[in-house]
C-alpha cells in the first residue's frame, strides 16, 4: 500500500530545477520541488523535495516529506517520510520519522527516528515541527526502524506515490 506523502495543497509541483541547472546558495520553497540539476547550498521545502536520480544536493536537505534517487552531500531531515531508493546517495546524518530504504543505497552517516520528528531549527522557515534535536549518543538517538521499499523488479524507476517520474 503506498502512503500519501502529502496534503491536497503540497501536492502541486511548483518548483522544478532541470538537469544541466546549478543553483548556488541556499534555496527556499514554499511547497514541492523536484530537482534533476544541482544545488550547491541548502534546500528547505515546506512540502515534498523529490530529488531525482541526476540531481545533487552538496547541502542539507530540510522538507516535510522526500524522495531520494540522487545524491546528497549533507544531512537530511524530514518531519514525516523520507525514501532512499536504488541509487541514492546520502553522506550525511538522516533524521526522518519514516524511513524507507531500497535495496541499492549508499549511507554514511547516523540515523534518528522518533514517532514525532525531532529536528534542529534552521536558518530558512520549516514547516512547524521543526524544533527539537537529539543528542547522538543519547538513548533515543540509537533507536532505528527501517521500512522495506520498493516494487518487485522496477528498482531502475524513480517513483513518487506509486508512478513513474
Amino acid at each position: 500500500m503506498v502512503e500519501k506523502m502529502t496534503s491536497p495543497k503540497e501536492e502541486r509541483l511548483n518548483t522544478i530545477i532541470g538537469q544541466g541547472t546549478v543553483l548556488k546558495g541556499e534555496c527556499s520553497v514554499n511547497g514541492t520541488v523536484r530537482v534533476d540539476g544541482v544545488i550547491d547550498g541548502s534546500l528547505a521545502a515546506s512540502g515534498v523535495a523529490i530529488l531525482g536520480k541526476s540531481g545533487r544536493i552538496k547541502g542539507d536537505l530540510l522538507v516535510q516529506n522526500a524522495v531520494v534517487g540522487g545524491k546528497v552531500e549533507g544531512s537530511v531531515i524530514a518531519q514525516g517520510r523520507l525514501e532512499l531508493q536504488t541509487g541514492a546517495s546520502v553522506k550525511g546524518d538522516i533524521t526522518a520519522r519514516k524511513l524507507i530504504v531500497e535495496e541499492g543505497v549508499y549511507f554514511d552517516g547516523s540515523c534518528n527516528m522518533e514517532k514525532e520528528a525531532l529536528l534542529s531549527q534552521p536558518k530558512q522557515d520549516l514547516p512547524p515541527a521543526a524544533e527539537k534535536r537529539v543528542e547522538p549518543g543519547s538513548e533515543k538517538a540509537n533507536k532505528i526502524r527501517i521500512e522495506e521499499g520498493g516494487v518487485g523488479g522496477k528498482d531502475d524507476d524513480l517513483t513518487f506515490r506509486g508512478e513513474k517520474l
